[in-house]
C-alpha cells in the first residue's frame, strides 16, 4: 500500500485541501520519515566495516546493474562528498535525493497530522518515470564508458 496515496485530483477535502491522517498513517509516516535518513546515515559505517550485499546483476552477467554504486553514492553523500558521490553512480544520487525529500515529506505530514488531498508533486507518475529515465540513462552512459 503506497503511504503517500491520495485521493484523485478532483476530490475535494474540507480545510483548504488537507485531509486528516489516522493514528497508524502518522505512525507509518513518522517510521518511514526517520528510518530512510537513518539507513543512510549509517552507511558510511556500514562500509568501513566491509559488510557488502554484492549485487546478484553483476554475478550473473558481469555488468553493472542500474543501482551498483548506490551504496558508495549513499556514505559519499552522507559525508558530503558530492564528487564522490555522483563519480559512484549520478542515477542514485537523483534517488537518493528523491528518498530524503519522500522521507522528510513523510516526517513532517507525521508531525502535522495531515496530508495534502493531492499528491505532492515529486509522487506523481510523471516525477516517477522521470526519476527512472534518469537512472536509466545514467546507467546507459555508465555502460558506454561516458561515466
Amino acid at each position: 500500500m503506497n503511504p503517500f496515496a491520495s485521493p484523485r485530483s478532483d476530490a475535494r477535502a474540507p480545510g483548504g485541501g488537507w485531509l486528516p491522517l489516522s493514528a497508524a498513517q502518522r505512525w507509518q509516516r513518522l517510521a518511514l520519515g526517520l528510518a530512510a535518513p537513518l539507513a543512510m546515515a549509517a552507511t558510511p559505517e556500514w562500509l568501513r566495516q566491509g559488510r557488502s550485499l554484492g549485487c546478484g546483476f553483476r554475478a550473473l552477467t558481469g555488468l553493472p546493474c542500474p543501482l551498483c554504486g548506490g551504496t558508495h553514492a549513499c556514505a559519499a553523500l552522507v559525508q558530503g562528498e558530492w564528487v564522490t558521490a555522483w563519480a559512484a553512480n549520478p542515477g542514485a544520487v537523483a534517488l537518493l535525493v528523491w528518498l530524503l525529500v519522500c522521507a522528510a515529506t513523510a516526517a513532517g505530514e507525521a508531525a502535522a497530522g495531515r496530508r495534502p488531498a493531492r499528491p505532492w508533486p515529486w509522487w506523481r507518475p510523471g516525477t516517477l518515470l522521470g526519476l527512472a529515465a534518469i537512472v536509466l540513462a545514467t546507467w546507459a552512459a555508465r555502460l558506454a564508458g561516458w561515466g
